[in-house]
């Protein structure tokens, strides 16, 4: 699979594609990590002027020209703003959606889930596929009658890996994400009949939406800022690698997609100064991620994509990394289950062998990988 996107870490003049693999030998030679995103096409483009177009313009080029350049176009679907707005990009101007994935793990989580549209909480995010994904598809259904839907049960394979692995060697295998949710959360190639489809002839795009824009604000100045972490949330080129007639297309976060990430953070840089309220939770400090998370988000669902409806369910997003909210199903649930016992030596591995690039939460447990940043100047902020 062709990633249309770069990322790219370096250590001793040795290029990794996983962050995994970068950090273990960083750590065994002693040399620091750098991260490359696209840094060739963003470090030359002027992302102090605001495109011309509308947000709405933007998205239905960039559908136009994905569906102009391949001949079978698969959206990966959550039902979420990101990828919902991607669906009726295509849809306003009649473009075909060849097929759409959609992935859930209710068989292993069904006893953890409570279908109860009050209850919001990010441990309870497996509730969006019965009471928001689904529901969602049936009303859009007949603006897509072309479309082949494909729902996908992960369960079992989230099993299958921890067990096939059978020690901590699939840590190895990884990008960087290593909560349960995000190992085998795009594994696709684990049913045949997708294999099949992607054995087939055919120049196969996999679009994924990754994230909304990150706007900080230092000294006054607006920064549209990348970080490692979203970037790795995708970790499906993984699981696709042996099939050099497909790519996988971030819609949002990527070289095609400059003019809309430009945008978007104008957008947000305006809603910023005219609530000047709001404007603590894009100030860059220590708690930036939770405020991105938990704030940010909601926010930002209405502010970039006229396709979404505030009423619709969504859970809060999760803050934590390997301790993720939305495994606490996972985490609890299955402790002492041997594959929960191989995720944990998984965790552990990474804890002995690259002590310096763990991050850690208050308490001091370890949680996850420090990440790298790129960021870009917007602009100033002006009170309006």
């Amino acid at each position: 699979m062709i990633l249309n996107s770069t990322s790219v870490y370096t250590v001793d003049g040795i290029n990794f594609e996983s962050k995994i693999q970068a950090c273990l030998f960083a750590s065994q030679v002693n040399k620091q990590v750098t991260w490359n995103f696209n840094k060739e096409f963003f470090n030359t483009y002027n992302w102090s002027v605001e495109p011309d177009q509308s947000l709405d313009e933007l998205y239905n080029a960039r559908a136009r020209r994905l569906r102009e350049n391949y001949d079978y176009l698969v959206l990966s679907y959550s039902g979420g703003a990101d990828s919902h707005n991607i669906l009726m990009s295509f849809v306003r101007q009649g473009l075909k959606i060849d097929e759409l994935l959609i992935n859930h793990m209710s068989d292993a989580w069904k006893s953890y889930v409570v279908l109860d549209a009050t209850q919001t909480a990010s441990w309870n995010t497996g509730a969006e596929h019965d009471l928001h994904t689904m529901p969602l598809l049936k009303n859009v259904q007949h603006l897509i009658p072309n479309t082949k839907i494909t729902v996908l049960d992960l369960s079992q394979n989230l099993f299958d890996t921890f067990i096939k692995a059978g020690d901590a060697s699939w840590v190895l295998e990884r990008n960087e994400g290593l909560n349960p949710l995000n190992v085998t959360r795009f594994n696709y190639a684990y049913f045949s009949d997708i294999r099949k489809q992607f054995d087939k002839n055919h120049k196969i795009a996999m679009i994924v939406g990754i994230d909304k824009p990150r706007l900080i604000i230092s000294d006054n100045i607006a920064y549209l800022l990348f970080n490692d972490r979203t970037v790795n949330i995708v970790p499906v080129k993984n699981h696709f690698e042996e099939y050099t007639n497909s790519s996988l297309e971030f819609f949002y976060w990527s070289p095609d997609a400059v003019d809309i990430m430009c945008k978007q953070a104008h957008v947000v840089k305006r809603f910023v100064e005219t609530n000047i309220q709001h404007r603590s939770l894009f100030e860059w400090n220590n708690n930036y991620t939770t405020n991105f998370r938990l704030f940010q988000e909601k926010m930002l669902r209405q502010i970039l994509y006229t396709t979404w409806n505030q009423s619709w369910f969504q859970t809060d997003k999760a803050v934590s990394d390997w301790d993720s909210e939305f495994d606490m199903w996972f985490a609890k649930g299955y402790e002492g289950h041997k594959a929960h016992t191989i995720w944990k030596e998984g965790l552990t591995h990474m804890i002995k062998n690259a002590p310096t690039f763990l991050k850690y939460k208050a308490d001091g447990t370890p949680d996850g990988l420090k990440g790298f940043l790129q960021h870009y100047k917007i602009g100033p902020i002006v009170t309006l």
